[in-house]
């Protein structure tokens, strides 16, 4: 998949979440709710990593498999863009920034 689809895909999830969050909800408490939901799947992901390293009680690794481990790599990442979007960040323009900023700090040449 592509960085162009998955922004599409993200800008169609905002549309139905946000109808669901802003029933009563002001645009901070919006904000509020996808950081928190990103804070859940983070959790979940985390306990996946536990699982795929054998550190997790024998009720946790029920069912643990490397699909739900790339599974909840893609929640975050979902989420992660979620937020970004409500809280109007241009994930490119932030990671050509940060990309830039890693590379001088290193010594790197930029990738051509």
């Amino acid at each position: 998949m592509t960085f162009d689809k998955f922004q599409e895909f993200i800008d169609e999830q905002d549309v139905p979440l946000r109808y669901l969050e802003m029933r009563d909800e002001s645009e901070r408490e919006t904000i509020l709710a996808r950081t928190i939901k990103m804070s859940e799947e983070f959790g979940e992901f985390c306990d996946e990593i536990l699982a795929s390293m054998g550190c997790q009680r024998k009720g946790k690794m029920k069912g643990h498999n490397k699909e739900g481990l790339t599974d909840e790599f893609a929640d975050v990442v979902n989420t992660t863009f979620l937020l970004a979007k409500a809280m109007n960040v241009d994930i490119p323009t932030s990671l050509d920034r940060k990309v830039k900023k890693v590379r001088e700090k290193h010594n790197r040449e930029p990738l051509s």
